[in-house]
């Protein structure tokens, strides 16, 4: 009887690299990962926008699943092949998600307009502190510089975070030899 490895994150590297390569198999690993989160988020709190970024990340999924079968670009030669398993990798599922939900990230940060949550609370917060301690105007417009910046940071540290998440997701893939650059590229742009 043959037995096969239930696959969903085995992730494989190589042995010699003990600190660049197991970090770009845990940035692999971002899609399984996400989908937990924004999982876990729709469902326990109840998150729109989660929900939102979840739905059109499993459509860009299923999209790439199914090019994949069209286009049938077969994987590149690993170390690890089983010759009897064939898989297609065009177009890479993992940087199309990647690419996907840093799109959606940096699309909503930029348009938010104090819709997003996050950036609403340092105004909360010092609203909060301004009611309570009655600062004078000059204190007033200080505070609202803080949060000015505070909110310019944290969408500036945003975007950056998930521009590295998809940058690293998309080159692990092509450092493990999972994926051509090609392949990668093309789920890039799906």
């Amino acid at each position: 009887q043959h037995w096969k490895p239930f696959t969903l994150t085995h992730i494989t590297y190589p042995a010699d690299d003990s600190v660049f390569a197991p970090i770009l198999a845990l940035l692999s690993l971002l899609p399984p990962f996400g989908v937990c989160a924004l999982t876990t988020a729709t469902v326990i709190y109840k998150d729109v926008i989660a929900a939102y970024l979840l739905i059109g990340s499993l459509f860009s999924a299923v999209t790439s699943a199914i090019l994949k079968r069209v286009i049938q670009e077969p994987r590149p030669d690993r170390y690890d092949d089983d010759e009897d398993d064939v898989e297609f990798g065009m177009p890479s599922n993992h940087s199309c998600f990647a690419w996907f939900c840093c799109t959606f990230v940096m699309m909503y940060v930029v348009k938010r307009g104090g819709v997003w949550a996050a950036s609403k609370l340092p105004s909360r917060c010092c609203d909060r502190i301004m009611n309570t301690i009655k600062p004078p105007t000059n204190e007033k417009h200080q505070w609202t510089s803080l949060v000015k910046l505070w909110n310019f940071l944290h969408s500036s540290c945003t975007i950056i975070l998930a521009l590295f998440l998809a940058i690293g997701c998309s080159y692990s893939r092509v450092y493990l030899g999972y994926h051509s650059p090609e392949q990668v590229y093309a789920g890039s742009v799906l």
